[in-house]
């Protein structure tokens, strides 16, 4: 597909096309940066895991070190939105720690514990 044509015989100009890719519930596009949410249990993110993390692409898993909390993010290099020079973004993980609204009685009896044993003080 070519451009307008050229005025006096000249060749046709370049056509330019503007496309606007939407954000979705799950990713989230700034630059060549993909954002996007990865959601830890809290265990996870006190003792650090490796976790699955679906890219645009395919998935990945990645390093999660211990002691993370929500807010924090967590970049993946080279997994974001190709930039049309062979190049591409990252993709960023935004790390929100999810807790269970339902507790069984063995895990219920150890948070029990776990507020008798630790000295942590959030508020502090």
């Amino acid at each position: 597909m070519n451009g307008k044509p050229g005025q006096n015989g000249a060749k046709n100009g370049d056509l330019f096309i503007k496309i606007n890719i939407k954000n979705t519930k799950k990713y989230k596009l700034e630059g060549y940066d993909i954002y996007t949410d990865l959601l830890l249990a809290p265990w996870e993110a006190a003792l650090g895991t490796r976790a699955k993390i679906e890219t645009i692409d395919d998935s990945s898993n990645i390093y999660i070190p211990r002691g993370i909390e929500t807010g924090e993010k967590l970049r993946i290099p080279g997994k974001g939105y190709k930039d049309g020079k062979g190049g591409r973004g990252d993709l960023i993980a935004n790390i929100k720690i999810v807790v269970p609204k339902q507790l069984s009685e063995e895990e219920t009896k150890i948070y029990e514990k776990l507020k008798e044993i630790s000295k942590f003080e959030p508020r502090s």
